[in-house]
């Protein structure tokens, strides 16, 4: 339990420990009974219930009252009975009083941040696993056949047959087709395209998992758009969403009926949503707070969208800037998770202040007011969609005419070469005729020699008296001889029969190929004609789109190709941004039309969001309360240690979509049951940047692995991530170079939009094998010495501490600060902990300056990036440690945006693998001595 300065608790704190339960459980029940270790969740549920109620604060306590209005659920100030109380009551309920005999409590102190005193992340307390509930509840589903496609694939064991988007062009330019092109587009500069790979993997998401369920993997190395991807997954579903809703008789049929539920005195009345309405759900998660943190915090921000949308895209805005705590466009995203995020978003955004009334509010006044211009709006956004399909339909006869030229140049190359491979045939065959001609001439000759021959023989006959006087020995042999040339003529005859009939054979051949030949031109010939036609169709719509027409450099040139995107020009992306502008519009015509059902399930979901919902509540129930706020806020985030508290409810497949955000941080255990509740589910992350940190020894896991049965070690949490299981299960992607073997990730965003050279050239080759294409826009220049590596020797003064460093790094700041660099644009990072103790001490003289681990950079950027190094000279394992895999040092280069300043021992670390790379780099720098003081 985690209480404040004044000894309040924070009720959301409030654990109890597992070890200690199962203490007692070895006494009663004991280990006899099948059952000796079910009954954890009941009884520190009812435990907790209990010590709530002995510690709640007062009727009248102003300040717990002020703490609740903001989210924060505090109790009463404890004293020492009260804890011992606490102690002696949780020992008592685990029947440990004796067993373990506890007789005191240990308690932390840790100095917060005023703005971070009453924010504690879940699962931080480390006392139990906060997901080993939700999996037990997955694995009994999973038992039972309760579970969908996106787990089924996650957990699947073969892979599916791959696509190496590299190596095989086509693919990708048939799944960027127009037609699969989704009608929404985020907000942003019309002029400013999703990149080629990104287009890709939105289009294939899209439709493939849009009208059914599944899991789809995205490779995001840093910097290649990952979250711009993202809004334009979230527009796509908005705008579809709203299609659906346009396409009513009347807003009342989006409802099918009606389910209740009694909250305290209150009974809460939740309307049923048609079916094909719902599935549009959005959450993002993470086992990283800080990521899903800065996706829905950025995406309503007024910064998400483009300058010129800044007036008109208005959607709940007011209440969207409260419940940001700075100015918002729209109440697009919410940041849900634990919960005093939840009763601070239930607080501000639903029930507000008198000063600032909450959306309740806003739907009572609607209510009263009446439905509202329902199909003024519809209207509206058919026109939107319409403008939107007209131009798709341009664009995709663009496609079918390219499509149609591709085939034709085809079909010509192909007969170009079946022409040229019959006529090397039939002069293969000529040449053959010649020498049959020369062959049937000698075998005329051989005949007529052969008969002449016998000829002269006819004429030595033996008479009748020679062969008389000879005893018919003379006749004998005449006749022998006879018979042998008539065989040598038999021979040349047949010979020549032979030689006739090949000549036949090849006439005929070549006669045939003749008229073959002559047919293959003329179709050749029609094709080119054809060819010239289509490509005359299409110069008008290859001059109107310009750049965003596939050239033959597009065909050929991969780099050129990753930076080309084809067919969403500045006027589709106008209209297609427009049209999801649109459909927010038209959901808030509905949300007003509506107001009675909606503010009635709204209502419940506050409920739902709060706690105050019954656990008896219907699944049906709740899971329509849900739907009914993401009608409301699209997308809501969590992390993966809330999500089962979050959406406690839910079963299997009850939300549309689940974006999961730096996936490759994410044990892969952490994800199962939001896969589970989940029935599409987009990975994104990347294996070559942190990976999870999972504190189970190795040793423990492989124990682990053989008493269950896992054949395989890649099923250890150690091993993998959700990323790379999600990469596994993934069709599209492609190969990366591994340690062992070739790396297989889902399909790869690869156009490079942060860094400066050289940190791009240095995170390209040490992790990517070149994968990523730089498509970084010219940026004007900074008044800054060039990257570059300062070298500094030393020894060791605390661990991995090298004073000599943060001499070096103290006068870099102040360089930094003498150009004018702002404190809040400089990141100082190490690979060690022992390090960073040591920055700390450096940096607290630029105030503003951030520090920290490698780990703590993972999601950030900054313009300028300082990697001091440390490393203990007498400990070169620590070296060797941090080159063991390029993850590390590819956070570490990837987060500066313009310099990166390597402070460290060259001669030690250039020796390291990757490294090396970077001393290759970066220009070497060592320092001179500073200047004595006031000289």
């Amino acid at each position: 339990m985690t209480v404040t300065e004044e000894g309040r608790p924070l009720l959301d704190t409030l654990g109890f420990s597992s070890a200690a339960w199962a203490a007692g459980r070895t006494r009663s029940p004991g280990p006899d009974s099948l059952s000796w270790l079910d009954g954890f969740d009941g009884t520190s549920e009812d435990l907790q219930g209990v010590a709530e109620t002995r510690v709640a604060a007062t009727a009248d306590d102003k300040q717990a009252k002020e703490l609740r209005n903001k989210g924060v659920l505090v109790g009463r100030p404890l004293d020492h009975d009260d804890l011992l109380e606490l102690m002696e009551l949780t020992s008592d309920r685990f029947g440990v009083e004796d067993v373990l005999a506890p007789e005191g409590f240990l308690v932390k102190c840790i100095q917060v941040s005023r703005r971070r005193e009453h924010v504690v992340e879940a699962g931080a307390d480390f006392l139990n696993s906060f997901i080993v509930g939700d999996l037990e509840r997955v694995a009994s589903a999973v038992r039972t056949g309760r579970y969908g496609a996106a787990l089924d694939a996650y957990l699947r064991l073969p892979a599916p047959p791959r696509t190496d988007l590299r190596r095989q062009p086509q693919v990708v330019f048939d799944h960027v087709a127009p037609a699969h092109v989704p009608a929404g587009r985020w907000p942003q500069s019309p002029d400013k395209p999703l990149a080629l790979s990104q287009q890709f993997a939105v289009n294939t998401i899209m439709v493939e998992l849009s009208a059914g369920a599944g899991l789809f993997a995205v490779n995001g190395p840093p910097g290649t758009g990952k979250t711009t991807m993202l809004r334009d997954l979230i527009a796509a579903n908005v705008v579809e969403r709203a299609l659906r809703l346009a396409r009513l008789p009347g807003t009342g049929a989006a409802f099918t009926g009606e389910r209740r539920w009694q909250t305290g005195d209150f009974r809460r009345v939740v309307s049923l949503w048609r079916e094909d309405l719902t599935g549009f759900e959005m959450v993002v998660a993470s086992a990283n707070n800080g990521a899903v943190e800065n996706v829905t915090t950025e995406i309503p921000g007024e910064k998400a969208i483009d300058d010129r949308w800044q007036g008109e895209a208005r959607y709940f805005d007011d209440v969207a800037s409260r419940v940001l705590g700075e100015p918002a466009w729209g109440l697009v995203a919410a940041r849900l998770g634990r919960k005093s995020n939840r009763v601070e978003f239930v607080g501000k955004a639903w029930y507000g202040s008198d000063v600032e009334p909450g959306l309740r509010t806003a739907f009572e006044a609607w209510e009263k007011a009446g439905a509202g211009s329902w199909q003024t709006a519809v209207k509206s956004f058919m026109l939107a969609y319409e403008r939107v399909e007209a131009l798709r339909r341009e664009r995709g006869e663009a496609h079918k005419h390219l499509r149609e030229v591709l085939a034709v140049q085809h079909s010509i190359a192909r007969m170009t070469e079946q022409i040229t491979s019959a006529e090397r045939h039939v002069e293969a065959l000529l040449n053959e005729l010649d020498d049959a001609l020369r062959l049937q001439a000698s075998a005329r000759q051989e005949v007529a020699a052969r008969n002449a021959r016998r000829e002269d023989h006819q004429r030595f006959q033996p008479s009748f008296i020679t062969a008389v006087f000879t005893f018919g020995k003379a006749s004998r042999e005449w006749h022998a001889q006879d018979r042998v040339l008539v065989g040598e003529v038999h021979s040349a005859q047949q010979a020549l029969y032979t030689a006739a009939a090949r000549l036949k054979e090849l006439d005929q051949m070549i006669a045939r190929m003749t008229r073959e030949l002559g047919s293959s031109r003329a179709e050749r010939d029609a094709a080119q004609s054809r060819l010239t036609r289509l490509k005359s169709k299409l110069a008008l719509q290859q001059d109107r789109l310009r750049e965003f027409f596939p050239d033959e450099q597009w065909w050929s040139d991969d780099e050129y190709r990753e930076r080309q995107t084809l067919w969403t020009d500045e006027t589709w992306n106008l209209a297609r941004s427009e049209l999801f502008l649109e459909a927010l519009r038209l959901h808030q015509a509905f949300l007003r039309a509506e107001a009675t059902r909606m503010r009635k399930s709204l209502q419940a979901a506050m409920d739902v969001l709060t706690g105050e919902a019954p656990k008896s509540a219907p699944e049906e129930a709740v899971r329509a309360a849900w739907q009914s706020l993401f009608f409301l806020v699209p997308v809501v985030s969590t992390t993966f240690a809330s999500f089962h508290r979050v959406f406690s409810h839910l079963q299997q497949e009850a939300l549309g979509w689940l974006f999961i955000d730096e996936a490759g941080q994410a044990a892969p255990q952490l994800a199962a049951g939001a896969i589970w509740r989940s029935r599409r589910v987009v990975a994104v992350g990347d294996p070559l940047q942190l990976e999870p940190v999972v504190t189970l020894p190795f040793t423990a896991q492989q124990v682990l692995r053989r008493v269950f049965g896992v054949q395989e070690e890649r099923w250890l949490p150690g091993r993998t991530s959700v990323q790379q299981l999600a990469d596994h299960a993934n069709a599209y992607g492609t190969y990366l170079p591994g340690e062992e073997e070739p790396i297989w990730v889902g399909a790869p965003l690869r156009v490079h939009r942060r860094c400066d050279q050289p940190m791009f050239g240095i995170s390209n080759a040490i992790a990517y094998d070149g994968l990523m294409v730089y498509g970084k826009t010219e940026q004007p220049p900074v008044e800054l010495p060039e990257s570059m590596w300062i070298d500094v020797t030393g020894s060791a003064s605390g661990g991995h501490w090298i004073p000599e460093e943060g001499v070096a790094l103290a006068r870099v700041l102040s360089r930094l600060a003498r150009a004018g660099v702002q404190p809040e644009d400089v990141f100082v990072i190490s690979p060690f902990r022992d390090v960073v103790r040591g920055m700390n001490q450096v940096v607290r003289r630029f105030r503003g300056v951030e520090a920290g681990t490698v780990h703590t950079a993972q999601g950030k950027e900054a313009t300028v990036v300082v990697l001091v190094l440390g490393g203990d000279p007498g400990r070169p394992g620590a070296k060797r440690w941090a080159a063991t895999r390029p993850n590390l040092l590819n956070v570490a280069v990837s987060r500066a945006k313009r310099r990166l300043y390597v402070i460290g021992d060259r001669a030690a670390w250039s020796t390291q693998r990757y490294f090396d790379v970077v001393a290759r780099d970066l220009p070497r720098l060592e320092l001179p001595p500073e200047p004595p003081q006031g000289g």
